[in-house]
């Protein structure tokens, strides 16, 4: 995008801002002041937020501002608007986590390190965004906040569980998001929403509390540019001693290098993974949009799935892990959940220990092989998800033939399986007006290494994205 300002404020990017607030021609408090104006003429139409407080970010803004005009500022990031999933807790509001069973009267007594490592940078926060009940399926509605809409399209969905923060990544209510993923919850809602996501590899954004997902859950960023996302992860991909993953200390820019394309990286593309039905317009951008890698230099084979089916293995870990929430409640309190959950609930007490060990065995294999590809190949490119945004109110995009939201999800969940590395970028629209991605894989730290490779995408085709 370009570095220029528009009067719009869902047009900045991180660097655009740095560059203003450095030579004055705008405030953090200004640009604190546009965004709310815009989340409050956009979001009770999208319903990305589940609580903003715009008296304590413009405090955050009017101290930004301060260490701006004299020198002082920490970073890029101060005075950039960023916005928190309502799962990572934040001190002086409630963590509801989209669900009925949540007291919004107990305030949590410690952040998570992700909101520390940008409250140390300076961010102002905006508020937290939207997400299903205790972030447990692929879509963005719950049983607390109701449904999140896709602003392309406000009868299809945004995916999930980042439901909130795709949405306001795509409609310019603030800068940067934080997401969480487990199955694919922030590549799946900004494919739908047209955004870059990124999971990281596992424990390089340290998680606590711990994740009920365990391994299986990470957490990064959503943003309208790569170089943005790149800016987020700049600050919160830094070890906390509290996390019970930890990962080495990699202080490494991550704007280093990013621009340096993929002339000479080995890619192995696959237009299947098992169980995907890929929708032939999704099929045709992506296929076009690997071509654009290999005529920037990149050297691409095609390949075959390069993964089993390892849906059942996945299911079997995710129940085990989903179903603990709501376990002991009676019939009336499960009325109040996610019927969705309350089945992953059931499921989760016909498993054995058996049954999960295996299933983790699963994971090691599966593990095991694509490490093993990405020792031939620099990166692994995909779809990122096999259907467009389909109608809100439901979990799966063809219910006379899926029954579960992995059943729509075959990119996304098997690399929360292996741990690896994977960003969203936006290739285009579908002939009816859609976000349409791919899903760019790495190996285990190498996450520059697929962010460089999505810039060198967007920066040949960009997609050009509608303001709400």
């Amino acid at each position: 995008m370009s570095s220029e300002l528009s009067d719009d404020p869902s047009d900045w990017t991180v660097d655009a801002l740095a560059a203003a607030y450095r030579s004055g021609r705008v405030s953090p408090v200004e640009v604190a002041r546009a965004t709310f104006e815009r989340v409050r003429a956009v979001d009770p139409d999208v319903n990305a937020f589940v609580w903003v407080d715009e008296d304590r970010a413009l405090e955050q803004a009017r101290a930004s501002e301060t260490r701006w005009r004299a020198g002082e500022q920490r970073g890029d990031l101060d005075g950039v608007p960023v916005t928190i999933k309502d799962l990572l807790p934040y001190l002086g509001h409630p963590t509801l986590k989209g669900s009925r069973h949540s007291d919004a009267s107990v305030l949590p007594a410690e952040e998570a390190p992700t909101v520390l490592r940008l409250r140390e940078a300076g961010a102002v926060f905006l508020g937290a965004t939207t997400t299903p009940e205790f972030g447990w399926k692929g879509g963005g509605d719950s049983p607390l906040t109701g449904i999140t809409r896709n602003p392309w399209d406000l009868t299809r969905t945004t995916g999930g569980s980042s439901a909130g923060a795709g949405a306001a990544a795509a409609s310019g209510m603030g800068v940067l998001h934080v997401g969480t993923d487990g199955g694919g919850s922030v590549r799946m809602p900004a494919a739908f929403c047209g955004v870059v996501g990124l999971k990281p590899t596992h424990a390089i954004v340290p998680i606590h509390p711990a994740a009920v997902s365990g391994m299986l859950s990470h957490v990064g960023p959503l943003a309208r540019t790569v170089r943005d996302a790149a800016h987020l992860m700049s600050a919160i991909a830094r070890p906390d001693s509290r996390d019970v993953y930890p990962s080495l200390r990699d202080d490494r820019p991550w704007l280093d290098g990013i621009e340096d394309g993929v002339a000479g990286l080995r890619i192995a593309y696959a237009p299947r993974f098992a169980r995907a039905d890929v929708d032939p317009r999704i099929a045709a951008a992506v296929d076009t949009a690997v071509g654009v890698l290999a005529g920037l230099g990149g050297h691409v084979d095609v390949i075959e799935p390069p993964g089993p089916d390892v849906r059942d293995a996945f299911l079997t870990l995710w129940d085990a892990a989903l179903g603990r929430m709501l376990r002991g409640m009676s019939d009336e309190q499960l009325a109040m959940s996610d019927p969705g959950l309350v089945a992953t609930t059931r499921r989760r007490a016909s498993l054995s220990a058996d049954d999960v060990l295996d299933a983790d065995a699963v994971r090691g294999a599966l593990t095991a092989q694509f490490s093993a590809l990405l020792t031939t190949y620099d990166l692994l490119v995909s779809p990122q998800v096999p259907v467009l945004a389909f109608p809100v109110g439901q979990d799966v995009a063809d219910p006379a033939k899926q029954e579960h939201w992995v059943d729509w999800t075959p990119f996304t969940y098997p690399i929360n399986l292996t741990r690896h590395p994977a960003a969203t970028v936006p290739v285009g629209l579908s002939d009816s007006g859609l976000p349409m991605a791919m899903q760019i894989v790495g190996r285990h730290f190498d996450d520059r290494v697929v962010l460089r490779a999505a810039r060198a995408y967007e920066q040949v085709h960009s997609a050009e994205l509608r303001r709400y």
